[in-house]
């Protein structure tokens, strides 16, 4: 089960084109982002093997259809989604574009009794306080759902996917970040040492932040391999060359388990790990045709 929990999660950052993240869509004050493309995902090697497979399910196909029925969701039409947060706990916004049908959306949250709605100009926002954390979202005519906390975050929100404010200026790791992969599909940043000063971490975590500065991951296709790229930049070379041994140690008790599990040795394709001066930069390959072959196996068993 953990191996096709791996696989699963790994299934849906593939990429293979991928768009760039578009950081005029992002806030200036944001110190994390993660961005998804779905599109990718469908149209890599695995991503294109499990839609096909998955239309040979009836069952599938039918919840499917009933979701994009019921919500005016298109699962199978999501074209990308951004979420990103200055680090306060529980507060972001998520920009979903693509497969959205504003109609029938609005129409479903309508007959919801405990949904409240205001305007943003001439933009519907919906918000709740139902469930463990108040939430809001707005439907946009282009097929857009922007959602976060509040109606002041989706505000904002409105404003960023509709260009109409100020985006963020990047940062530094960001380049390495997309630089690493051409087209990645998965990409998520973390600017550490801002994100601190908005949210209380327990001492385990609070010991460890202090050593990163900020730190982030991209997945895609690289050849034969899905690719994972992970980056580090610590807050000095000594705690750099610390997390380097530490990321060796790791990574050397991991190829001794997958020594001993014939199934993740064929999928394991191998790790490096690289340090210039407090940058640290973590490689770790997969192979496509042992993913695609574990998820037949895997799905046979199902049938």
């Amino acid at each position: 089960m953990k191996v096709i929990s791996f696989i699963g999660s790994l299934c849906l950052c593939l990429s293979l084109g991928a768009k760039q993240l578009d950081l005029k869509m992002v806030s200036e004050d944001s110190n994390w982002i993660m961005h998804l493309d779905f599109e990718s995902m469908r149209s890599s090697e695995i991503g294109t093997f499990m839609e096909d497979s998955l239309e040979k399910i009836p069952e599938m196909e039918k919840k499917m259809k009933d979701v994009q029925d019921k919500f005016g969701i298109d699962l199978r039409s999501l074209s990308n989604l951004t979420v990103f947060g200055n680090g306060e706990r529980h507060k972001g916004i998520g920009i979903l574009e693509g497969g959205v049908d504003p109609v029938v959306v609005s129409k479903v949250t309508r007959e919801r009794e405990y949904i409240e709605e205001t305007k943003a100009g001439k933009k519907t926002i919906f918000s709740t306080n139902k469930g463990k954390r108040p939430m809001a979202f707005s439907v946009l005519k282009k097929g857009k759902i922007i959602f976060g906390p509040d109606s002041d975050y989706v505000s904002e929100g409105i404003l960023l996917a509709n260009r109409k404010a100020d985006g963020s200026k990047g940062h530094s790791l960001l380049v390495e970040l997309t630089n690493s992969i051409s087209d990645p599909g998965f990409l998520l940043f973390a600017d550490v040492e801002q994100i601190t000063g908005y949210t209380d971490l327990n001492s385990k975590m609070s010991f460890m932040a202090d050593k990163v500065d900020s730190c982030g991951l991209v997945i895609g296709d690289h050849e034969s391999s899905v690719k994972m790229v992970a980056f580090i930049i610590a807050e000095s070379e000594e705690a750099a060359i610390n997390m380097e041994n530490m990321i060796k140690g790791g990574l050397a008790m991991m190829d001794m388990k997958v020594a001993k599990d014939e199934r993740m040795a064929e999928i394991f394709e191998g790790s490096t790990v690289l340090r210039d001066k407090s940058l640290i930069k973590v490689d770790v390959n997969l192979s496509i045709i042992a993913i695609i072959d574990l998820i037949k196996k895997e799905m046979k068993k199902k049938v």
